[in-house]
């Protein structure tokens, strides 16, 4: 009989520092998974370099926690702080961050780097540590029978498809193609059509059907004033693209992708093998409002992100949401909070509504250990009245 036992390693009031994850499946194997907060590395100067050697030590440190090193890891989010609105500016921070990443991780921990990524210049106001640069998140898997690679997870019965994050930008004719002009909806079609449906169904994989979660960054710092026509357009897309068949997920603006002449760069997870994709038939700003896998007896759920004003009663939704697709609720089966926090032009203003929100988030938690947690700052979430949102992964054990 299956078994999910969770264990959150160093917690505070808003999140441990590691979520470590037991999956005992009804066959008897055994998966770990490991996925430590967020974290920024500003232990060292602020240039880049320095700060992505802090940032992957303080991470090793958090796999640690749990038993895993780096190459474990199949997904990393980076989440650069926009240095400025110029183009310039940012191609510059995104180019010195890549001639190191590699590099780097493969320099400080032994490799190999087998991890997905996907990247985005945030906001101006960066991360509740205003020194920072950019904060990372990373998940890594272990298991006799699981191999990562690829932007693939093999379970050995059935395959988690994350690929990266994917934009506009292709070759035609031999020749780098990086916009298709102001048709954001027709941006969002191709990336959905060409870069993954497409590849696919090479595999077999009916795209559409079988994506269980989508992340959608839409970028908005060379148009700032066209931030929700642009996700407005793009969100009409993604609707009529998926139908009945809508995934879970986020759509936000970000000042920009790493395609800095592109708008929109989604990321979707898609399964594929001996595993049960459930939707809860429920739509919020244009996503199933959860979606759920169900594998070897053991239930994922993925809450889309759910949007407001306060942060506990957001997470008091997210739990609802966890007890309707069976589980025990948040703070029972919690594995990962993405936290989001609108950020306006006065950055000491949107710094002490990040306080009010870590302390409803706190009180949510009080007296539990929360869920390992990456908090950021956006300019926008799910919908125009937003000024905060959280979205959440929790498993248990079934039947």
């Amino acid at each position: 009989m299956a078994q999910v036992h969770i264990v959150r390693h160093k917690p505070i009031p808003v999140f441990s520092q590691t979520c470590e994850v037991l999956l005992v499946g009804d066959d008897g194997s055994i998966v770990r998974l490991i996925e430590p907060s967020g974290n920024v590395g500003t232990q060292f100067p602020a240039d880049v370099g320095s700060q992505w050697f802090g940032t992957i030590e303080n991470l090793k440190g958090s796999l640690a926690l749990a038993g895993a090193s780096w190459s474990d890891v199949y997904k990393t989010d980076v989440l650069w702080t926009t240095p400025s609105q110029d183009r310039d500016e940012c191609d510059e921070r995104k180019n010195a961050y890549n001639n190191v990443y590699g590099a780097m991780i493969n320099a400080a921990t032994g490799g190999p780097m087998r991890s997905n990524r996907m990247a985005r210049f945030t906001h101006a106001a960066g991360y509740p540590d205003p020194a920072a640069l950019f904060e990372v998140q990373i998940k890594a898997i272990q298991g006799e029978n699981v191999s990562i690679g690829g932007g693939k997870i093999d379970y050995g019965t059935w395959v988690d498809h994350q690929p990266s994050g994917a934009s506009v930008s292709h070759k035609k004719d031999g020749e780098w193609v990086h916009t298709l002009g102001p048709d954001v909806a027709k941006e969002m079609e191709f990336v959905l059509e060409e870069q993954y449906a497409k590849p696919f169904a090479e595999e077999g994989i009916d795209f559409r059907k079988q994506t269980a979660w989508m992340e959608i960054l839409v970028a908005v710092d060379d148009a700032p004033e066209k931030t929700w026509e642009r996700i407005e357009a793009i969100r009409k897309l993604f609707e009529d693209y998926f139908g009945d068949d809508r995934p879970a997920g986020v759509i936000y603006p970000v000042s920009r992708i790493p395609n800095l002449d592109g708008v929109v760069e989604p990321q979707p997870r898609v399964v594929s093998g001996d595993v049960e994709l459930a939707r809860s038939g429920e739509i919020v700003d244009g996503f199933s409002t959860w979606t759920s896998l169900q594998y070897n007896g053991i239930k994922e759920v993925m809450v889309s992100g759910v949007a407001g004003g306060d942060a506990g009663a957001i997470l008091g939704s997210i739990d609802a949401s966890v007890k309707a697709a069976g589980g025990a609720g948040l703070k029972e089966n919690g594995v990962f909070n993405n936290a989001y926090v609108v950020a306006t032009d006065d950055i000491e203003a949107s710094r002490a509504a990040f306080g009010d929100f870590n302390k409803s988030f706190s009180a949510y938690y009080e007296g539990t250990a929360p869920c390992a947690r990456t908090a950021q700052y956006m300019g926008g979430f799910q919908n125009p009245a937003a000024t905060c949102g959280v979205s959440n992964r929790s498993i248990f054990a079934v039947g």
